[in-house]
């Protein structure tokens, strides 16, 4: 069995769409090709083992265990735990202060057109990074709610459906699958 993490966008925002994570990790068991369940904080981040080696029927799996049993749907992104650790080692920002960084992570890959266009947003003071799979984005505070570059705009932009997750949130799933 291989380890992934998939990670849910919206859940647990602002009391919308709301999933109990210890909920979730006894649902996600049920699942008969995923095995050995956690979750990290109640923002639906999950690492798990599974023996599917396909990640859009994992993401596929998930989103409708949760549509079944909650009745509303979650995008979820699948990776594995080769994919996460590369882009953790691409980031370009790595040596900036972890609390201005954060990982914009696509669904699907985006159109070029629309990547050129993301590419050559001016989002400063902030700065960000078109990844293959990801956006690294660097702000120029700590407050990545007053960033001018973010999820929102990257969806807009790129056509695509992501969600982000902040650095610290990034590093620790990955320690979680490496301690999986």
């Amino acid at each position: 069995m291989k380890t992934y993490i998939a990670i849910l966008k919206g859940i647990n925002v602002g009391g919308h769409k709301k999933i109990m994570m210890a909920d979730l990790r006894k649902m996600l068991c049920e699942i008969s090709y995923i095995g050995e369940v956690n979750t990290y904080i109640q923002s639906g981040n999950i690492v798990f083992k599974a023996s599917e080696e396909n990640t859009d029927v994992l993401e596929n799996l998930i989103q409708q265990k949760i549509a079944d049993h909650y009745g509303f749907e979650v995008s979820t992104i699948v990776l594995s735990k080769e994919n996460l650790s590369s882009i953790i080692d691409s980031n370009p920002y790595a040596e900036e202060e972890i609390k201005r960084l954060h990982c914009c992570f696509f669904k699907t890959d985006p159109i070029l057109e629309n990547r050129q266009k993301l590419e050559t947003f001016d989002a400063s003071p902030d700065a960000f990074t078109v990844g293959n799979s990801c956006m690294y984005i660097c702000c120029a505070t700590e407050r990545y709610s007053k960033s001018n570059i973010n999820n929102s705009v990257a969806e807009k932009i790129l056509k695509i459906e992501c969600t982000t997750r902040n650095w610290k949130t990034c590093t620790k799933l990955l320690e979680m699958l490496e301690n999986l």
